[in-house]
């Protein structure tokens, strides 16, 4: 009887806010926008961002805990761009490129974190693609995979897909700075209207609440 009591009283707050979060009547033009007259045919959740952006890895661990949340089925794609003034595109490009090589090996959220701590805790940066793989390798990556990764068609042929991403958003106007969350490629996630103070759970809720919109 006990131990039940105390099952209870653990999980009472997160089912209270859960039940709470549900009833949230969540609205175009406050907590997301419309961006596109029709949705994906298959669930997605697809954020646009930037190594090189604060604001970018001031969210990656709320990017991080949401794609844990998400439905079966259904989980957090993450396109890495190329137009930041703070390098050449093509520097951009080789990041997005070790970072795929790094998620294909299961350590993207990982290298993610080593990645936006060198160039924003540290204030170091990339002169060349060397540097970065200077930095993977010293945090764990094998030379052998970053160095085959980096030329595999595979690798190169998801990083072109992120670069036709970006250039189809940003002509349409949906993308225009980073981060940016679109869901099921309509919806597109206002951070201003989510909770300060408990934006974690606003924000997944949020997401759970478009995913699951019919119109």
């Amino acid at each position: 009887m006990l131990k039940k009591l105390l099952v209870a009283l653990v999980f009472a707050p997160a089912m209270a806010f859960a039940s709470a979060a549900a009833s949230v009547q969540y609205q175009e033009g406050v907590h997301y926008e419309v961006v596109a007259e029709q949705a994906t045919a298959q669930p997605e959740v697809l954020e646009f961002f930037s190594f090189y952006c604060p604001h970018c890895k001031a969210f990656e661990p709320f990017a991080q805990a949401l794609n844990k949340s998400l439905p079966k089925g259904v989980s957090l794609t993450k396109h890495h761009v190329d137009f930041l003034q703070v390098a050449p595109p093509e520097l951009q490009q080789s990041l997005a490129k070790a970072y795929v090589v790094a998620k294909n090996a299961g350590q993207g959220d990982r290298i993610a974190d080593v990645i936006f701590d060198y160039l924003h805790t540290q204030r170091a940066s990339f002169s060349n693609e060397q540097d970065i793989r200077n930095l993977l390798i010293a945090n764990d990556i094998p030379a052998m995979l970053f160095d085959s990764g980096m030329v595999s068609q595979a690798v190169n042929d998801e990083v072109a897909a992120m670069k036709k991403s970006q250039d189809h958003y940003s002509e349409a106007k949906v993308l225009r700075g980073v981060p940016t969350l679109l869901v099921n490629g309509k919806y597109l996630v206002k951070f201003s209207g989510l909770s300060q103070q408990n934006f974690q759970q606003d924000l997944d809720a949020l997401v759970a609440f478009l995913l699951a919109k019919k119109t």
